[in-house]
Order: structure tokens, then C-alpha cells, then sequence
């Protein structure tokens, strides 16, 4: 039975909000305990074990654990570890309305992914328009001097906008060769991650890094009740995400990442924390409101959340 367009729009409002939170949790974490591996772990490992009890306790439906699914879901772990790690070189070589602006551009990958491998409908007129406003904003935004600054690695920034566009298209296929509930594919999705990150800590010696904040009184009351908070945060993002990519294509969920994203420097600029000159701000502000207007018009159900939206 199809989701109501009104049933799309709440998970679409409740996963942008926990996405916008959830930056800011993350922040307050890792200004407390900068182990970004370390609490990453926690939080994806927190999530799996919680999801395993709970299916066991038959409080939630959650799919048993098959060696044969777990393979599957290895592919979409791996993708979001590569999203992860292209991104924060990216912010590391580039700043962060450079990554944003260039993040838009994406959303032709994603559309061409969707159509060429998950059977969408191709864009038509009116979205393809949209999505070369989309890419005008950014360029717009780029040409009027939008804060690049000198030395910019932009090999990483690409990197990241394919990991980006290729992230939403992996999960669906993923989703797709699977018959799952939602609480299993959250489980599945968090135990993989926590079993692909672990090298990843081992190597970095975040340990050494947790011992030496642990000595400096670092890992108190406030930075663990900040760390679980961000744990049960996660696994709301995780669930919406996943319940949110089986209601809306994939071309809609990159779209709402850019929202989200874009409204972020829309409001740094309000607040003055932007160092964006006015012709960069009003291009963000293009990109953001043709973001918003687009939906997904080649859906049905997309096409009565606009409606209700308008």
C-alpha cells in the first residue's frame, strides 16, 4: 500500500530536522572528545546492539542476522565510509560553502543513476530546468567570489559530490535486493558501518588519543550524556533515512541534503558568520529556493507533496 503524500511529507520534515540537530550534537561531541572515529563507532555500534536487544525482546520487528544480507548491506556501509571520509577531506582542503555549492551539482548524477539503474522515469522539462538553476546558483556562486579560499583542493571536493550523488543510488539498490523492515535495515546498515570502522580507528590510534582525554578529565558527565544523546539521535536519522528512502527517489533525498545544507549558509549569512559577499548569498538563496520548488516531478506522490506544499 502506498504511503500517503502526507505520510512523505512528515518523514521528509522529521528527517531534515533530525539531520540539522544531529550537526549540531555532533559538534558539541566532538568539541568535548575530537575522536571522530571513536564516537562514530559508539555511535553506529550503540545503534546496532539497542536494535539487536530489541528485535530479540520482539519489542521491534527486526530482521535476524543472515551472513548472505549482511554482504549485501557490506556494499552500502562501504559507501557511506567513503562519504564520510570524502567529506571531511574535503572540508579539510576547501571550506564549507565551497563543499555545499559544489554538493549541488550532484543531483544530475543521482537523477541519471536513477533513471539508468533504478528505473525512474527520466527528468522532464520542468525538473531538468530546475536542476540548471540548481547548477546556476552554484556557479553564480563561485563566479561572484563565494569565499574560495587560496590553495583549495577541489580534487577532493569532486570526490565528495560523487560520493554524494552515488551514496542515495548504492542504498536504494541495496534496499531493492532485499526484502527487509525498515528496524532491520537500520540494523544491518549500523552493524556493518561499526565492523567496517573499526580498522579504521585501530589505525588512526584514536585509543592513545581516548587514554590521553580520559587523563585530562575530558571524558565526563557532560561529553558522555552528549555522546548517548547523539547515539539515539543517530539511530532516528538512520530509521528516517532509510524509511525515507522507500517512500521518495533517490534524486528526492539528494535534494533534501542540499536543502538542508544550503539553508545552513542561508542562515550563516543572516547571523553575519559568513564571509560570503551579497552576490554569493542571493546565489545560495536561488539554489535553495529552486531545491525547494523542484520536489521530484516525475513522481506521482512527489507531485501531490507539492501540491500540498503549495
Amino acid at each position: 500500500m502506498a504511503a500517503s503524500p502526507a505520510f512523505v511529507l512528515f518523514l521528509i520534515a522529521s528527517h531534515m530536522t533530525v539531520s540539522s540537530t544531529m550537526l549540531v550534537l555532533n559538534k558539541a561531541v566532538l568539541a568535548r572528545l575530537p575522536v571522530a572515529t571513536t564516537v562514530l563507532l559508539f555511535q553506529v555500534g550503540s545503534s546496532a546492539l539497542i536494535l539487536w536487544v530489541l528485535g530479540k525482546a520482539k519489542l521491534l520487528q527486526v530482521d535476524a542476522f543472515e551472513f548472505q544480507t549482511a554482504k549485501a548491506f557490506f556494499w552500502n556501509a562501504a559507501a557511506f565510509m567513503a562519504l564520510i571520509y570524502s567529506n571531511a577531506k574535503a572540508l579539510q582542503h576547501a571550506n564549507v560553502e565551497t563543499v555545499v555549492a559544489v554538493r549541488t551539482l550532484s543531483i544530475f548524477v543521482t537523477a541519471y543513476g536513477d533513471f539508468r539503474l533504478l528505473s525512474v522515469k527520466a527528468l522532464d522539462a520542468k525538473s531538468f530546468g530546475a536542476l540548471c538553476m540548481v547548477s546556476g546558483g552554484a556557479v553564480g556562486y563561485f563566479l561572484s567570489g563565494g569565499g574560495m579560499k587560496e590553495g583549495t583542493n577541489m580534487g577532493w571536493v569532486l570526490a565528495y559530490c560523487a560520493t554524494n550523488a552515488a551514496y542515495p543510488i548504492v542504498t536504494k539498490l541495496v534496499m531493492m535486493s532485499r526484502a527487509m523492515t525498515t528496524w532491520g535495515r537500520t540494523y544491518y546498515n549500523n552493524l556493518l558501518t561499526f565492523i567496517i570502522f573499526i580498522p579504521a580507528a585501530l589505525i588512526l590510534r584514536e585509543d592513545q588519543k581516548v587514554t590521553s582525554l580520559q587523563e585530562d578529565g575530558a571524558v565526563n558527565t557532560v561529553a558522555l550524556s552528549l555522546l548517548a544523546l547523539s547515539c539515539l539521535w543517530g539511530t532516528a536519522i538512520s530509521f528516517l533515512g532509510f524509511l525515507c528512502l522507500d517512500n521518495v527517489s533517490a534524486t528526492t533525498f539528494n535534494l533534501m541534503g542540499n536543502v538542508n545544507k544550503i539553508l545552513t549558509l542561508v542562515v550563516n549569512g543572516l547571523l553575519g558568520d559568513s564571509r560570503s559577499p551579497l552576490m554569493g548569498n542571493v546565489n545560495k538563496i536561488l539554489t535553495l529556493v529552486v531545491n525547494g520548488l523542484l520536489g521530484d516531478s516525475r513522481s506521482p506522490l512527489m507531485g501531490n507533496v507539492n501540491k500540498i506544499l503549495t
